[in-house]
């Protein structure tokens, strides 16, 4: 078996992160997140009542039979009798409704935070849980409330073989691997494909940060759409280069790397650049009333007046920003950001005041230069808020 899993006194720096952890191998850092912090997150009985609205993705696992039902759920779900058996409540895309709670994603900057999926909550009495499972996706487990026990495998599982006839995949075989308990601040990483089991000790609330890499078939369709809405590169092959090898009904070498050099034309494009930045930051809770544009929009000049009467902007941590930089032959210096599907193509000027942004803090009004045309686009998209007057 490999070694155990490794107790850190802190977060990673970006450099030991990818180095030693990232798809690597587990780790665990006791009280890792400041006790201020902590008293801001979501609590259980806010949980439950975002568990009733109809934009919010909920599901209640019970351990009596295994299942899952999904929300949104009434308050008798949540009923004193549910006490007789384990049972967990789970929410998704938290850091969407709930702002304090989104704050936990700056603490964790040294991750790829253009692949965070969401936040999700979990709420669990004693004895509760989901059972020992192998995830697709990098998580980091915030125990916020209660004490819970984690056994986590040391190398990722070879073989997945599941409880049939259940709605969830839980794993057959028991977790193997290291058994420790967490209490309030600690953070939990694992990596994608490590089994982990946690059970709660006593009534636990668990924040999962999740992050999840695309699927290829996810790209290609989602490319060939942009291909096909914009129309760049997406010209018609005409078989051009034929010749008698592709008679009939022979497809020939030829043809199939003249196809091929379509297709790596078409994604070593600027189109394909401009197109990750947009894809990276498509929501997955379209429901939560952040993607569409602000009903009382702000022209430059009417931001530039707001900005005036406000402290500064700040970024809501919840809102994902993408910078690819420009690979075009005459684009050097440039980049391209990607915001709520949106694109937006940045000078020098532009890039500086987007790093500012990026850094989650708040950036005061003489520190944004005259960027009003961006500045404006990005608050009418919920991607910036005024400090001091709308906040």
């Amino acid at each position: 078996m490999s070694d155990p899993l490794v107790i850190l006194d802190a977060l990673p720096s970006a450099a030991e992160f990818y180095a030693r952890y990232w798809n690597r191998r587990p780790f665990l850092v006791r009280d890792a997140i400041d006790a201020d912090l902590m008293e801001r997150l979501i609590a259980p009985e806010e949980l439950a009542a975002l568990s009733m609205e109809e934009t919010a993705r909920a599901r209640l696992v019970s351990q009596a039979d295994w299942s899952c039902r999904f929300g949104p759920f009434a308050e008798d779900d949540f009923s004193a009798d549910k006490d007789d058996a384990p049972w967990s409540l789970l929410v998704q895309n938290v850091d969407q409704f709930h702002p304090e709670t989104a704050n936990l994603l700056r603490l964790f900057g040294f991750a790829p935070r253009w692949l965070m999926d969401d936040i999700m909550v979990s709420f669990s009495n004693a004895g509760g849980g989901i059972g020992g499972h192998v995830d697709s996706y990098h998580v980091f487990l915030v125990q916020g409330q209660g004490v819970r026990r984690w056994t986590v495998g040391r190398e990722p599982a070879a073989n997945e073989i599941y409880i049939n006839g259940l709605d969830l995949k839980i794993l057959r075989d028991p977790v193997e691997g290291d058994t420790f308990e967490v209490g309030p601040g600690d953070v939990l990483y694992v990596p994608p494909r490590f089994a982990h089991e946690g059970i709660t000790l006593e009534d636990a609330l668990t924040f999962s940060i999740g992050f999840l890499g695309p699927q290829l078939s996810d790209l290609l369709e989602d490319f060939g759409l942009h291909l096909s809405d914009t129309g760049i590169e997406d010209d018609r092959y005409t078989g051009a280069g034929l010749d008698a090898d592709s008679a009939g009904f022979v497809l020939s070498a030829g043809a199939v790397g003249a196809l091929r050099d379509r297709l790596r034309h078409a994604v070593e494009s600027t189109a394909f650049d401009a197109w990750l930045a947009a894809f990276f930051t498509a929501s997955t809770s379209v429901d939560a009333g952040h993607t569409a544009d602000r009903e009382e929009r702000l022209s430059p000049t009417e931001f530039a007046t707001a900005l005036q009467a406000a402290d500064g902007v700040i970024k809501p941590a919840f809102v994902k920003f993408v910078l690819v930089p420009s690979s075009g032959p005459s684009s050097e210096g440039a980049y391209t950001l990607g915001v709520n599907q949106r694109i937006f193509t940045l000078d020098q000027d532009g890039l500086a005041v987007i790093l500012k942004l990026m850094a989650e803090e708040p950036v005061p009004s003489d520190g944004l230069g005259d960027q009003f045309d961006l500045l404006s686009a990005l608050y009418n998209c919920h991607a910036l808020n005024f400090i001091g007057a709308d906040d």
